[in-house]
């Protein structure tokens, strides 16, 4: 096995299991790579390469420089790697984007007799919803051994935010609706990821069938908390996007009132109504907005040439060769356009 090197002080009596501990912490806080190698030096030079709390920290290590072949041929070096060292072995590699490794990772766990803990399941469904619906059946096999845990005691809450991002991110929307229903505690992180689901599940015409719109709204109404004008925002982007003119009209409204000062809310209401032809409240609205001193930051466009770049502002009328523009403008409303015929 390679090992990446550094200059640090040679092993010596200064060095004991508490001190290496420390110094491999350290090290994976600052994601230091070149020190992988020497701690391991020292770690073999006392005689602890047994030391499965050891052995693990150092394939911690490992991971969080990203040397993961590195740090699963330390853990293959292991005699007997307990649950924390799978656990840490496996969830290293689904935080790293390694998500099939990962899950190939928690196969070997299980067939070697070690029962994962909801540690361990968190880490495989973290795995699961990086690959997306690919994963989606073993996903559910996770989650099942995730409710057959339940039936011994409670659940870590985030296990269960786990099912619930899973399900999310595999396209699976019914099942992570019927998570979150059943969920016994229901934090901020559970309530985001829900509304995750709901608004970005990628299934458009899907979601406007089965109403997941509507049900975001009402996820945000019954918020146990303040709702944030991220939520509002979230809800806006998607009714634009799934053509809901009067959800987008009540978001736009929605976030007006959570920040009156930012005039790009002002906009987006305006814009709303413009886009259904209710050209009496659109007016409404901007005159709102001279009144209230709301100033539109006005649409923007660049030509390059020879002798430099040309900046061209909305109404803007202070261009040095204004005339000569416009009266060639005008010009190419005469000009006729030839259809192109191939040869």
């Amino acid at each position: 096995m390679s090992r990446p090197c550094a200059s640090l002080p040679s092993p010596s009596t200064a060095w004991d299991a508490t001190s290496l501990a420390g110094a491999l912490k350290a090290a994976a806080v600052r994601r230091s790579a070149p020190y992988v190698g020497p701690l391991h030096a020292v770690l073999f030079k006392l005689g602890l390469s047994a030391s499965a709390i050891l052995a693990t920290s150092l394939a911690h290590l490992a991971l969080r420089c990203g040397l993961p072949r590195y740090a699963r041929d330390l853990f293959d070096e292991m005699p007997r790697p307990d649950v924390v060292s799978w656990t840490s072995l496996l969830t290293g590699h689904a935080h790293q984007g390694l998500h099939r490794e990962s899950l190939a990772l928690l196969r070997r766990m299980v067939g070697s007799g070690v029962e994962p803990n909801g540690y361990s399941l968190s880490g495989g469904l973290l795995a699961c919803a990086g690959i997306g619906q690919d994963a989606l059946a073993l996903g559910k096999e996770i989650h099942a051994r995730v409710l057959k845990m339940s039936l011994h005691g409670p659940v870590d809450p985030v296990v269960d935010n786990g099912v619930l991002d899973m399900y999310s991110r595999c396209g699976s929307i019914e099942y992570a609706c019927r998570v979150f229903r059943v969920m016994q505690v229901r934090n901020i992180v559970a309530w985001n990821s829900m509304m995750a689901a709901l608004l970005g599940s990628g299934q458009a015409e899907e979601a406007l069938r089965r109403g997941y719109l509507e049900e975001a709204l009402e996820f945000i109404e019954n918020m146990p908390f303040d709702t944030s004008i991220a939520a509002w925002s979230a809800l806006l982007n998607s009714s634009r996007i799934h053509g809901n003119a009067r959800l987008s009209q009540l978001a736009a409204s929605r976030l007006l009132k959570l920040d009156p000062e930012n005039h790009s809310n002002w906009v987006a209401l305006s814009s709303v109504h413009a886009s259904e032809n209710d050209w009496h409240v659109t007016w409404t609205i901007r005159e709102s907005m001279s009144r209230e001193c709301v100033k539109k930051e006005p649409g923007c466009s660049w030509v390059e040439l020879y002798d430099g770049v040309h900046i061209f502002l909305m109404a803007d009328q202070s261009h040095p060769e204004l005339f000569e523009i416009l009266q060639t403008l005008d010009s190419l409303e005469d000009i006729s356009i030839m259809p192109f015929q191939g040869t």
